[in-house]
């Protein structure tokens, strides 16, 4: 249970005391936990301040997806797709980076998001070294189990500025990363 809902059931309960208790005691002892609760619902749906770090991201797509999808049936490319990005989940987290979205047979990663080191680029070419080998195992494995050629994975990697929150979108949820290009000199 989070803190709102600890505070929420907290003046709940003692408003159902009032009977017992007395207006007069349940209103001294509401008070601050009623301000509490006002605090912690505005900071709960204030922005995070924008911060500019130095980031690693990282992109991985699996090449040859829509050709191997032609050849089998959805739940064994679900299965194909689910299981390769999974391993690729693993090797992006093994070298210290932070999946960030899943997109059909892609996914978009950062090293350095959350927590800046000095060897973030270092960790995500590394990664992206990785993924490569893990891309061509993968690919003999879908070949010696479902035939059809091509099942490879590419990756691209940039290191650069980028503005992590500060911006929400229209459901009030962060909209995360933002790529920070400043201004040609």
């Amino acid at each position: 249970m989070d803190e709102l809902d600890a505070l929420r059931k907290a003046i709940a309960a003692l408003r159902a005391q009032r009977a017992t208790l007395g207006d007069a005691v349940v209103d001294a002892a509401l008070a601050p936990l009623l301000e509490r609760l006002a605090g912690a619902e505005s900071a709960a749906v204030k922005p995070a301040e924008p911060v500019l770090r130095q980031v690693s991201v990282l992109f991985l797509d699996v090449v040859g997806s829509t050709t191997l999808s032609q050849h089998l049936d959805p739940e064994e490319i679900s299965a194909v797709m689910d299981g390769a990005l999974a391993r690729c989940t693993e090797v992006v987290q093994a070298h210290g980076g932070k999946v960030l979205q899943y997109a059909g047979d892609s996914l978009l990663a950062a090293f350095g998001a959350d927590e800046s080191r000095a060897d973030d680029a270092e960790r995500a070419v590394r990664a992206g070294l990785a993924l490569l080998a893990l891309g061509r195992t993968l690919g003999d494995e879908v070949r010696q189990r479902h035939r059809p050629d091509g099942f490879d994975v590419r990756v691209g990697i940039h290191t650069g500025g980028v503005q992590r929150g500060g911006g929400v979108d229209q459901d009030g949820r962060s909209r995360g990363l933002r790529v920070h290009n400043p201004p040609a000199r």
